[in-house]
């Protein structure tokens, strides 16, 4: 804090001198730095470097940064119970944070620093998981994935600004812009395509592969999460699967239609004792089964493995978990209950898929509406 004050030593020295002259010292008093103070003839000139003076210690002040660390705002937010409007997280998106922020001070998180860990962020590469860890899969983070990651840190900077810890936003008002997202694939199975792949699933040398791809047809859920459950997450008794491990980071049900959980009964009576998971690799039992070779002979068999020149229109394994949600939102489902299912953890990031069932709103109209003679 500056003051201004009169000199009353000096005063009298230069009164008994005959000089009648009146200085004034000014005064910077901040909580962790030295005081400093100086002498002038006016009190304008005083003013003028008192000004300058208190900008100065205002810089350096917020150049050593004060308060509570990223990181440790970080361990707080992910501690805490769920807020009111955090709408969604994930616990590997908040890691790359503290990697790209967490010794910084939450007076040093700016949009600047934020935007330099998001072109960090824009050249990392999109992993894939396999038995042997997360490989990358030689293409870069999609703007889908790097906007949840936006998402992530804006959680916690509001858990941050509702706390009184931080007195602004540094994302809002524009100055931190998501990427846009692309429509992303298009595809969509019909009855007679699903047909055709589970009839070349039958044909393939893995048993397990019928089994596979009608639960990924049946749950929505993902490749992953498929071959990596174990079979004590099953319960037959209750038809569910429950997936401990999942992309968000939070655990779900899987419901087992009746032709799945049968022939999962089946296939717990003849599984190997050295194994846990369902869908294991028969060579290595203790690891679950890469599908990728199987599920391209399954797709070429079916004349279904590049059959559309728009790679977005092609199948592939996720190509099931659309049309499964699709499936569930043409049968009557409301997005909600859709989510459920396939484990969203926003009804925002479900908007996407209702524009395919857009052709059956169509179909209605014009069946029940489009008669002019009715």
């Amino acid at each position: 804090m500056g003051s201004i004050a009169p000199t009353p030593d000096k005063e009298k020295k230069l009164k008994a001198a005959g000089i009648k002259v009146t200085q004034y010292r000014a005064y910077i008093r901040r909580k962790g730095f030295a005081s400093l103070s100086k002498t002038f003839k006016t009190r304008t000139e005083a003013k003028e470097w008192l000004r300058n003076n208190e900008a100065t210690v205002l810089l350096e002040k917020k150049s050593k940064g004060s308060g509570t660390t990223f990181a440790k705002l970080a361990e707080l937010f992910a501690a805490a119970p769920p807020m009111k409007g955090t709408r969604y997280w994930d616990a590997g998106h908040l890691d790359f944070w503290i990697e790209q922020l967490g010794p910084l001070h939450l007076n040093e998180v700016t949009h600047g620093e934020i935007n330099a860990a998001l072109a960090v962020l824009q050249t990392r590469p999109a992993m894939r998981a396999t038995s042997s860890g997360p490989k990358p899969t030689g293409k870069l983070l999609s703007p889908a994935t790097i906007n949840r990651h936006l998402a992530t840190l804006s959680a916690v900077m509001n858990f941050a600004l509702k706390r009184g810890m931080i007195e602004a936003h540094p994302m809002k008002a524009g100055k931190v812009e998501k990427l846009t997202e692309g429509n992303g694939r298009k595809r969509v199975l019909t009855d007679e395509e699903v047909t055709r792949l589970l009839a070349a699933a039958e044909g393939s040398r893995w048993p397990m592969m019928p089994l596979f791809l009608r639960m990924l047809l049946t749950t929505a859920a993902r490749k992953s999460e498929v071959l990596h459950l174990r079979w004590e997450h099953v319960n037959l008794a209750e038809s569910v699967a429950i997936l401990h491990e999942t992309k968000n980071g939070r655990a779900r049900a899987l419901p087992l239609v009746s032709d799945v959980r049968a022939a999962l009964e089946q296939a717990s009576k003849v599984r190997p004792i050295n194994s846990d998971y369902v869908f294991f690799d028969p060579k290595h039992p203790a690891q679950p089964k890469n599908v990728d070779t199987i599920w391209r002979f399954v797709r070429q068999r079916a004349g279904l493995l590049k059959d559309r020149d728009d790679p977005l229109d092609q199948v592939v394994l996720h190509t099931t978990r659309h049309s499964a949600i699709t499936k569930m939102l043409k049968g009557g489902a409301n997005l909600t209950q859709a989510a459920v299912v396939s484990g969203h953890q926003t009804l925002a990031m479900l908007k996407r898929y209702e524009h395919l069932a857009a052709q059956d709103a169509v179909e209605l109209a014009e069946r029940l509406l489009g008669n002019k003679s009715a």
